[in-house]
């Protein structure tokens, strides 16, 4: 008898070896990359989620954070997007985000955006493409993952994840990040033109001198960002914690630093910190 307890005592811990070795098998077989472009696709085919972020700006290693802002999303039916964004207080006092999620958009500031061909664009009130896209859209955690997968860079898993879940590492090389940070300042500066133009046709009578020193106030920051953005160094490090059960995100952070050489050979830097949690996955 005493034989047989020991018997299924050495079967029982012979099963739990096979297990964890399975388990730690099966771990190996995920690479990094694999698990980050599972979770991509995984929240790209999502039918409804809500996402919760908030970012603000570090600046020459200062106070943590200042300018902060706060901005909260919810997908329906796949393509359909609605961002609302303001400070924490605004947030607090008007309940922005259980209505956003009851599907009641009309309160507090907010964007529209429909997804096509994998390119969210953002909406009129009148459901009408506006050209080009708002400042709000370089927010959109779903589209800043999607352009992220198509960087060159390295991904590297973290050993401090919580239990249940995977921390990926990604950090772009610094010539992607800062063509990719680049190209969507330079979008949103075009954008704010086309809005400035738009604004010029809706008055009967417009002021051709207001016009023409909008013109060139716009054209002189268009060429200073670009000058500024010529001479920096960018990086950026970005941290995605993901359910091992689901495969999906859970939380996105990221720091992207801006450093360049002022004219009296002082060095700047601004470091912009973003975090986003995700849920309600359907």
């Amino acid at each position: 008898m005493h034989w047989r307890k020991q018997r299924v005592m050495l079967v029982c811990i012979f099963l739990v070896m096979c297990l964890l070795s399975g388990c730690a098998l099966m771990e190996r077989q995920n690479t990094p990359e694999q698990i980050f472009k599972r979770a991509v696709a995984g929240i790209a085919g999502k039918e409804m989620l809500t996402f919760t972020g908030r970012t603000g700006v570090r600046v020459d290693n200062g106070l943590p954070m200042n300018k902060q802002f706060e901005y909260r999303g919810r997908v329906r039916n796949h393509d359909e997007l609605v961002m609302n964004w303001g400070s924490t207080e605004v947030f607090r006092k008007k309940g922005d985000y259980e209505a956003l999620k009851k599907g009641k958009f009309e309160q507090g500031t907010h964007a529209r955006f429909l997804r096509h061909h994998g390119k969210w664009n953002e909406m009129t009130s009148g459901y009408s493409s506006v050209a080009g896209e708002g400042v709000l859209n370089r927010f959109n955690p779903i589209q800043e993952l999607e352009e992220l997968s198509t960087l060159n860079k390295t991904i590297s898993m973290e050993a401090s994840a919580a239990r249940g879940t995977w921390v990926v590492r990604i950090e772009p090389e610094p010539a992607s990040a800062k063509y990719w940070l680049k190209e969507r300042l330079m979008e949103e500066m075009k954008t704010i033109n086309q809005q400035i133009v738009i604004l010029g046709t809706k008055h009967k009578r417009p002021n051709q001198e207001v016009q023409r020193k909008l013109d060139q106030v716009w054209a002189q920051s268009y060429e200073d960002l670009n000058r500024q953005l010529e001479h920096s160094v960018v990086q950026a490090v970005y941290h995605l914690t993901i359910d091992r059960q689901t495969g999906l995100p859970l939380k996105l952070s990221s720091e992207c630093r801006i450093s360049r050489q002022e004219a009296n050979e002082a060095r700047h830097e601004e470091a912009l910190i973003t975090r986003v949690a995700f849920e309600d996955y359907k």
